[in-house]
């Protein structure tokens, strides 16, 4: 299983029992649950400790948020409805993000040589030897990938929105195997229209859209992809 989805399914949990305790924090009952409210909140330490290593003060806030509702009446918030509470710690966030927060870097590997670019989110890119591998985590981001003889590629996003053009590229003699995973964000992905393709999709509640068709020609090499989708949408186009 890989990082990002070892931390989503983390993420997931911290928000779906965070949700679970918005629905019956008001319940005489939850007086009762203590080891609900203990679970809660080692989940949202969890996903708190990881925002504060990736340095990201928007995710920090919000989790704080989540971590104030969960204990309202303690902090003197009994009557403030739960999503003011979210929503004033996300601005703060978002405030103290313009004032003092940083632009992650994006770390590019292009034929074994490392560089370093302003990018928006948590994004890496590599590509040599007709392999290549994109990963986005919460950013914004487009890659074109443009590679002769693919072999093997990985598409991975977590929780932003990424765009991929293969546009360009050309598959090696023996084909290539394409491994795409999305978590809960919004992932595109552009195939030249000569592209042959099988997919092997494994769809959870989120939503896979296919536009356009592949080429049927059986003597083309072989693209196999991979697909995992969890709770996001992922869009795969052929032009």
């Amino acid at each position: 299983m890989k990082d990002y989805r070892i931390k989503s399914i983390f993420r997931g949990l911290a928000i779906i029992a965070f949700g679970v305790c918005c629905l019956i924090g008001n319940s005489d009952k939850f007086a009762d649950m203590p080891l609900f409210r203990i679970g809660v909140s080692l989940l949202l330490l969890v996903v708190l400790i990881e925002t504060i290593i990736e340095r990201n003060i928007i995710s920090i806030f919000c989790v704080l948020g989540c971590g104030a509702c969960v204990y309202q009446n303690e902090l003197g918030l009994k009557d403030v409805n739960f999503l003011l509470i979210i929503g004033s710690f996300l601005l703060i966030g978002i405030g103290l993000n313009l004032i003092i927060g940083k632009k992650p870097k994006i770390t590019v590997v292009n034929n074994g040589h490392k560089a370093s670019v302003e990018g928006v989110g948590n994004a890496e890119y590599w590509e040599e030897d007709g392999n290549f591998s994109v990963d986005n985590n919460l950013g914004q981001r487009t890659q074109y990938v443009k590679i002769q003889n693919l072999k093997k590629g990985d598409i991975d996003n977590a929780l932003g929105s990424l765009t991929v053009y293969l546009t360009g590229s050309t598959v090696d003699a023996d084909g290539a195997v394409l491994d795409i995973d999305n978590g809960m964000g919004s992932l595109t992905v552009y195939f030249p229209k000569d592209f042959r393709v099988r997919f092997n999709c494994d769809n959870g509640m989120g939503k896979i859209n296919m536009h356009g068709e592949c080429n049927q020609d059986e003597t083309q090499p072989l693209v196999i992809a991979n697909v995992d989708n969890g709770m996001g949408q992922i869009d795969f186009y052929f032009e």
